[in-house]
Parts: C-alpha cells; sequence; structure tokens
C-alpha cells in the first residue's frame, strides 16, 4: 500500500510539471517540450559538433544578466549603425557609378535597377545575418562565429583584418578633410587664389597651375606634394602628419570608454552630416541653371551638358543592364555602403537587449542609406554643375574617392558667395562622415578582442584603445609621405574588395548551413516577434550564397585579368592628362598580394586547425 501511494504521487507530480511546461510553451515560444523521462532529442538539444550548448541553455542565459554593456537606449544604437553605414562612399563613390554605369528611362538612372537588385538578394539579408549574430551571442565577430562552430572562427579573424587595414588608410582620407577645413579659414580659399608665377613654361609644376585647374594644382603640389610615382617616397608632410595625429586623437576620444562615449558622440556626428547636406543642396539651387543641369546629368549621364562637346560614346541605357561590371560595381557598392563584412554592425547588435526586433531596424536602416546616397549625389551634381556651367566647361570627367571632393566639389564651392562658410561646412561634414565610419570599424576590432583572451583583461579599455591608436597612428605614417596618396589608392583597390565578398560568403553559409535555417528562424521569431517567410528563406538558404558565389568568382577573375596598374601624377607634361598610367614595382605587388591574402587565409587556416583532434 506505502508502494502504491509513492507511485501514484510520483505520476501525479510528473503530470503537473508536464501541464505547466505545456502551459508555459503556449505563452513563450522559447520554452522546449522535454519528456523528464527521455534524454533530449538532438533536434531539440541541438548540439553540434563544437559543443554548443542545447537551444533551451542558450535562450535561459540570454534572458540572465551576463554583465555585458548595453545601449543606454535604442536611439543610440539606431544613430550608431546610421553613423557606420552613411560613410564617405555614399558622397563621392555612389554619384560617380550612378554617372558611370546610368542612362535615364522613364525619369529612373538605369543603374539603380542593378543596385537595389542587390540591396534585396545580397544587402539586406547579410545586414540582417550579421545583426542576428552580434544580438544571438552578445559577441564580437570571433568569438560569434566560433560560437556557430569552432572552425569558423577564421571567418571573424579575416573580418577583424579587413576592418584593420581599413581603417588604417581610412583615417587618411580624414586626415585631408581636417586639412581643408582648416584652409577654409583663409580670407581667399587657396585652391581659388591665382596660380604662382612661372619663370618658364617648364617650369615644372608651377607652370601646371592655369585659371582652369588651380584646384588640381593645389590639391597635388600643395598639399600633398605628390612625388612622381609611388618608389620616391620623399619626405614627411608634416601639415599632413600633424592632421593624421589629430585624426587617431579624435578617434581616441571618441572610443575612449566604449559606447558610454561613442553613443554620445553620434548624437552630433551622425546627424549634422543630414542638415549640412540639406544646406548644401539648398544652397546649389540657388545657384542658377547650371544646378538643375547638373542635377539632369546626374539622373542622365547621356544627356549633354551646356557648353560641353557632345559625347560621342554615349551608350544606350539598357545596354548597361548588359554589363557585368555594372553588376559587380553595384553589388561592391552595397558592401561598403552598409559596411558589411567590417564587424561594426555584429559589434554593435552585441550591445543589445536579446529581445531587440533588429528586424524592423536593419530595413529602415537600409532605406535611409539609400536614400542618403541618392541625396548626396543629387547634392554633388548640382554644385559642381553650377560651377561647371559659370565656367563654360563639361562635368564628364569627373573622378571617383578623394579627387572629386577635394578637386571638383572644392573648387565649385570656391565660386558661392561667403565660399569660406560654405567650403568649412563641407569639409565638416566629411570629417564627421568619415570619423563615424572609422570609430564604428574600430568598435567592432575592440569588441571582438574584448571577447577573447589575445588582450590581458587585467589591461583597462581606455589603456588598450590608447596603445591600439598610437600603434595605428605609427603604421599610418607612410600616408603622410609625398608617396602616401598611392599607398592610401593601393591599400583602397587590394586591402577589402575581394576579401570582403569571401568574408561575406562564408557569412551566410555559416548560419544558413552550417548553424541550420531552422534554428535560425526559429531564433529570428524569438527576437523579432516574426517568423520568416519563404522568401527570406530562400535569400538565406540559397539566393544570396549563389549570388556571393558568383560575384566573387567574378572578382577573382576580373583581378587576375586586369593588370595591376596604378596612376602616377605627372602634372601638365603630358598636355590636359595629368597622369598616366605605371607598373607598381616589386614590392607593390607584394603589398597588394598580402594585403590580399592575409585576411581571408584566415578561414581555411582556422578550420584546419579545428580539425586537428586535441
Amino acid at each position: 500500500q506505502h508502494y502504491f501511494i509513492q507511485s501514484n504521487l510520483r505520476s501525479l507530480l510528473y503530470t503537473i510539471k508536464f501541464e505547466s511546461i505545456l502551459m508555459s510553451e503556449r505563452t513563450d515560444p522559447s520554452v522546449v517540450i522535454v519528456n523528464p523521462a527521455k534524454k533530449p532529442q538532438k533536434e531539440y538539444d541541438a548540439v553540434d559538433e563544437a559543443g554548443d550548448k542545447p537551444l533551451q541553455a542558450e535562450r535561459e542565459e540570454e534572458k540572465a544578466d551576463d554583465g555585458r554593456e548595453e545601449w543606454a537606449n535604442q536611439f543610440e544604437f539606431i544613430l550608431s549603425t546610421i553613423g557606420s553605414v552613411v560613410g564617405l562612399g555614399n558622397l563621392w563613390r555612389f554619384p560617380i557609378k550612378v554617372k558611370q554605369y546610368g542612362g535615364a528611362q522613364f525619369l529612373l538612372n538605369v543603374f539603380l535597377i542593378p543596385y537595389f537588385t542587390m540591396l534585396i538578394i545580397e544587402g539586406i539579408p547579410l545586414f540582417m545575418v550579421e545583426m542576428w549574430i552580434g544580438q544571438k551571442f552578445r559577441a564580437g565577430c570571433i568569438a560569434g562565429f566560433y560560437k556557430i562552430h569552432k572552425a569558423l572562427s577564421g571567418i571573424g579573424f579575416a573580418t577583424w583584418m579587413i576592418s584593420f587595414y581599413t581603417n588604417l588608410y581610412y583615417n587618411a582620407i580624414i586626415m585631408y578633410t581636417i586639412y581643408y577645413f582648416f584652409a577654409s579659414f583663409q580670407k581667399t580659399l587657396p585652391w581659388a587664389q591665382d596660380c604662382p608665377v612661372a619663370e618658364s613654361a617648364t617650369d615644372f609644376p608651377t607652370a601646371c597651375c592655369t585659371e582652369n585647374n588651380t584646384a588640381s594644382y593645389y590639391w597635388y603640389f600643395e598639399v600633398l606634394k605628390i612625388s612622381p610615382n609611388i618608389e620616391t617616397a620623399g619626405s614627411f608632410n608634416w601639415p599632413l602628419t600633424l592632421c593624421l595625429l589629430a585624426a587617431w586623437l579624435t578617434c581616441f576620444l571618441c572610443m575612449v570608454k566604449g559606447i558610454k562615449t561613442s553613443g554620445k558622440v553620434v548624437y552630433v556626428t551622425a546627424v549634422f552630416p543630414f542638415i549640412a547636406l540639406l544646406g548644401l543642396f539648398i544652397m546649389s539651387l540657388t545657384l542658377g541653371d547650371g544646378a538643375f543641369a547638373g542635377l539632369r546629368y546626374f539622373f542622365d549621364p547621356n544627356y549633354d551638358f551646356p557648353n560641353s562637346t557632345p559625347n560621342p560614346d554615349k551608350v544606350e541605357s539598357w545596354g548597361h543592364l548588359k554589363n557585368p561590371y555594372c553588376w559587380l560595381e553595384a553589388a561592391s557598392q552595397i558592401f561598403y555602403s552598409l559596411s558589411l563584412g567590417f564587424g561594426s554592425c555584429i559589434a554593435f547588435a552585441s550591445y543589445n537587449p536579446p529581445r531587440t526586433n533588429f528586424f524592423k531596424y536593419t530595413l529602415g536602416i537600409s532605406v535611409v542609406n539609400s536614400a542618403t546616397s541618392i541625396f548626396a549625389g543629387m547634392t554633388i551634381f548640382a554644385i559642381v554643375g553650377s560651377s561647371a556651367y559659370k565656367r563654360g566647361v563639361g562635368i564628364s570627367d569627373l573622378s571617383t574617392g578623394p579627387g572629386l571632393a577635394f578637386i571638383a566639389v572644392s573648387e565649385a564651392i570656391s565660386s558661392v558667395p561667403a565660399s569660406q562658410l560654405w567650403s568649412a561646412l563641407f569639409f565638416v561634414m566629411l570629417f564627421m562622415l568619415g570619423i563615424d565610419s572609422q570609430f564604428a570599424g574600430m568598435e567592432g576590432m575592440m569588441t571582438a578582442l574584448d571577447d577573447t583572451t589575445l588582450i590581458p583583461k587585467r589591461l583597462p579599455r581606455p589603456v588598450v584603445i590608447a596603445l591600439f591608436c598610437a600603434f595605428s597612428f605609427l603604421l599610418g605614417l607612410p600616408f603622410s609621405l609625398q608617396n602616401g596618396d598611392y599607398l592610401v589608392n593601393l591599400f583602397d583597390n587590394y586591402s577589402a574588395n575581394f576579401p570582403l565578398m569571401l568574408v561575406a560568403f562564408f557569412e551566410v553559409i555559416a548560419v544558413s548551413w552550417v548553424y541550420g535555417l531552422t534554428r535560425f528562424c526559429k531564433d529570428f521569431e524569438y527576437m523579432t516577434g516574426y517568423y520568416p517567410n519563404i522568401v527570406w528563406r530562400a535569400l538565406w538558404g540559397v539566393i544570396t550564397p549563389l549570388t556571393l558565389a558568383f560575384v566573387t568568382i567574378y572578382s577573382i577573375v576580373d583581378q587576375l585579368i586586369a593588370p595591376m596598374n596604378y596612376s602616377t601624377v605627372i602634372g601638365c607634361e603630358n598636355g590636359d592628362d595629368w597622369d598616366v598610367d605605371a607598373k607598381y614595382p616589386g614590392w607593390g605587388y607584394f603589398l597588394a598580394a598580402f594585403l590580399t591574402l592575409s585576411s581571408f587565409l584566415f578561414i581555411p587556416v582556422m578550420a584546419a586547425l579545428a580539425l586537428i583532434p586535441d
């Protein structure tokens, strides 16, 4: 009788426990029903080869206070992410690609078709994957991929290296903006002053300065004091060196206490560029017909700009869609524009509460980023168009990169009323766009290091950041040499393009095929309250990986076929062309190969090390 009562009591307790679990499951999707009499099934236990904890245990950890720092509010997270993705590329890279591969059809620039296609099938899905990694594992890029599977930690190390190389030369560009900002306070803008008197027609480079290219002369020979080729290092340009030091000091001050300081800084650095851009656009519209002609030229590059020679090499608008380079450039623009593969988005999301709805934030930030790119292009072409119209020249020969801002736009601003004010506004806007992206990249690197044992925990974070900024400043000193601009271009061309796409490919493979698309979607629903539909699942599982594979392979073939040349500045010695193509020296080829291989080789190396038995 005693045994009978004890047996019934045990059954009653099991029944009550099962009913309570069942009720919890109905109200909380994170609860997993497990039969207490059986060992948990692998489907629910979700223990993989890396020794991960069961899904239920992971979610219990997420609910617990792990002591990780969090954003003071979601607005700081949104502004920080916007500051990270809206950068200098929106201002001087996107507009030129629109002009290069565009052509109007039904008031729509044709380049926007591959741009928005790549945004939907490549950009937004990857953006969500990176947000999920940071928020799910509450870790940076290195620890985040390790927690998916220890063989995938190489993706995190590759991401870290790409971000490190990019930050080195990105601060060199910020160095130029600081120089031009202080130069804007002179009584007459220095790039608008009369040319220096040349002793003879062969007085190089002084004889190169003419009325129509004072801005080019000032940029190359007064600011950069550029050497004739990359092999001639020349001496340190001390004004630029001091500006580089100021850029790294600014990064340190913004990062000294992590998101506690950077989260407050973005209230200014992320908001002010939009106000400044709007002011510059309104100013440009007051400059007359040239501004409207520039706007039309931005949306339709086949339009014959007033006073310019008709373009004999016009391409039918839809013909650009047959050009694979058009699609490759659109994909590349999406990577840079959304800061994919740099680790900053993963780091920022890691400071979110576990159940933050990153889905709506990702969509909203993507829209803001693309709208900013288009609006920035309109502003740039309106300003440059008004200046070109007044001088009776065309605008078809605009270059991409820093040359667009420091030559074309600065020259255009010099001809408007109160030019010093507008010049200072323009370059402080560039500075804030750059510094936002810069300390976002640094946050991605610092967060990744904090989550590992590579940095001793006894070292305070301010000390680590100070040492890192000092080390980066010393490594970046060659950018302030007379051949520094050639080095900036080399880093820009070879440090991130191909490795970035390869990292992104393995990111989506790691989440969809290693972690598992079903598990990912369940986590997605737990965090956002929305279970991804068949379209999103098809993108993450098949379409996005295949697109990235195609883009990556095409990028590799393109880099192997295309000659590794660079443009060396020769001034006016070759008539109207100020630069000619030249071959890199031996150490230039080595540096390019090192920048390309040293990052993504972490992926196979760390995978191989993980497979070695303990």
